[in-house]
């Protein structure tokens, strides 16, 4: 009579820790998941940065060319008025 209780119990056991296998295994897989699409963010990170690094080189070197450009323009204004000054200071003599 008591093989049957014993059995039963063992089978609950059993199934117990099949249970908390189940368990244990998919909090595992959901973690490996998890750290799967945080790697997958990492990366899409650091292309994004990568892609800004460069995007902020040739902003910096095109603001480079266009600070000479106005220092050239405001040498060619400055000898314009110069010229002009010349020319009205002859005419005013």
């Amino acid at each position: 009579m008591s093989e049957p209780g014993v059995l039963e119990r063992a089978e609950q056991r059993l199934r117990a820790a099949l249970d908390a296998l189940e368990s244990a295994v998919n909090r595992r897989m959901n973690e490996i998941d998890s750290v799967g699409g945080l790697k997958e963010e990492v990366h899409a990170l650091a292309e994004d940065r990568a892609q800004m690094a460069a995007d902020l080189d040739r902003a910096a070197a095109r603001a480079n060319v266009l600070e000479e450009a106005n220092r050239q323009a405001i040498g060619r204004i400055d000898g314009a008025m110069d010229t002009v000054r010349a020319v009205l200071s002859r005419k005013a003599s």
